[in-house]
């Protein structure tokens, strides 16, 4: 059985490319606590890596974005 991998969660290049940002902006949204562990990105690198790994959800991540623009 061949276990089908969710497309959803996608490493940084591929969100900063699908959504027009550069790295520094996504990272920020992470740090000031706009994207949140979990829910619109985890770290799926093993315990004793040197440094994480990211994955993002973009659907949620588009959908965060697309609210805030609708509330200006």
């Amino acid at each position: 059985m061949v276990k089908k991998i969710s497309s959803a969660w996608v490493a940084s290049g591929e969100v900063c490319k699908s959504l027009g940002f550069k790295p520094k902006h996504l990272w920020k949204l992470r740090d000031d606590g706009s994207l949140r562990e979990g829910t619109h990105w985890r770290n799926i690198a093993s315990p004793h890596a040197a440094r994480p790994t990211y994955r993002w959800h973009l659907d949620r991540i588009r959908k965060l974005l697309e609210t805030r623009k609708e509330e200006r």
